[in-house]
């Protein structure tokens, strides 16, 4: 069963909350342009963030910033709730600015992970969520400033919770199952080392792992191959090396372990859409006027 209890859009916003009672895992690798906040209403998770494993459970809020690896698979029962909200840089980066206090990408860059919330402040945040949806649903005049002024108290009620609970987002909540814990660590390996972890032979060796077995707990929580993980972690490097470095394509290749540069822009074409050529062009673009940013979607909408 899949149940859509709302779905709703405006300039820069979406949200949607639906049921699903049955087994299901994000079909694709997954990363997008925009910033998401996903609450989980009922039921468990097993969420992959960039290179940790969560378990979230009900009351859950999860922050992840744009352009970062992440996907939802089942933990033991099928049956949930969530609600997920995903925007662009503007126009809420503006509003936030106005403040004088928070930065949207700060924001994001600080608290990407999971927050376990108390009855009384799963409450408040279903209240946050639910009435975001229901002034974009309405359309009544000015409901888009009444939306956007509900999802700021989100993100100020976030950093007040966190300052008075003294940990970060990213510490709680983490998978403790064995195979989840080998699989971060595998990832973390990988992430650190993108430029010498050239193939899964290379990594399984690595940690005295046979290739099959590697290959398929790997796949089944993170939604990658090894070796694609590999490639994307190379190419999300590659991606700031291109917007914030001077060398030229062929020292980046290079830099990323790649031995021939045709290859390299196949891959990179292959996660971005884009050339690297015309990435770094985009990012001279982006530098000039702020409202340009580089499209650097994958993947399909589906948590």
């Amino acid at each position: 069963m899949r149940k859509v209890i709302y779905e709703e859009a405006m300039d820069g916003i979406t949200i949607s909350r639906l049921i699903r009672n049955y087994e299901f895992n994000m079909p694709s690798k997954h990363t997008h342009d925009e910033y998401e906040i996903y609450y989980l209403v009922r039921g468990e998770r097993s969420y992959f963030i960039e290179k940790q494993i969560y378990h979230i459970k009900q009351g859950c809020l999860v922050f992840i910033n744009r352009n970062t690896i992440h996907m939802t698979t089942q933990y033991k029962d099928s049956y949930h709730e969530r609600i997920v909200l995903e925007m662009r840089e503007e126009p809420i980066a503006s509003l936030l600015a106005c403040t004088g206090e928070l930065q949207l990408s700060d924001f994001f860059q600080r608290n990407q992970g999971v927050i376990e919330l108390d009855a009384e402040n799963q409450q408040y945040i279903m209240s946050l969520l639910d009435g975001i949806a229901s002034e974009m649903g309405t359309k009544d005049p000015g409901y888009k400033m009444m939306a956007m002024n509900k999802l700021i108290r989100l993100f100020f009620f976030t950093v007040r919770h966190l300052k008075q609970s003294d940990f970060s987002a990213s510490t709680t909540s983490l998978s403790t199952t064995a195979t989840h814990q080998k699989v971060t660590e595998v990832a973390s390996y990988i992430s650190a080392n993108y430029a010498q972890a050239e193939s899964l032979d290379y990594v399984a060796k690595r940690f005295f792992m046979s290739k099959s077995y590697l290959s398929r707990i790997f796949k089944e929580i993170t939604g990658y191959t090894v070796n694609e993980y590999i490639n994307v972690n190379r190419i999300q490097q590659a991606r700031k090396l291109l917007a914030e470095s001077d060398l030229n394509i062929t020292e980046i290749a290079e830099t990323l372990g790649y031995d021939s540069i045709t290859y390299f822009e196949k891959i990179f074409r292959k996660h971005t859409e884009t050339s690297p050529l015309k990435y770094r062009k985009q990012c001279l673009k982006e530098k000039e006027s702020p409202a340009v940013r580089p499209k650097t979607y994958q993947g399909e909408q589906l948590q």
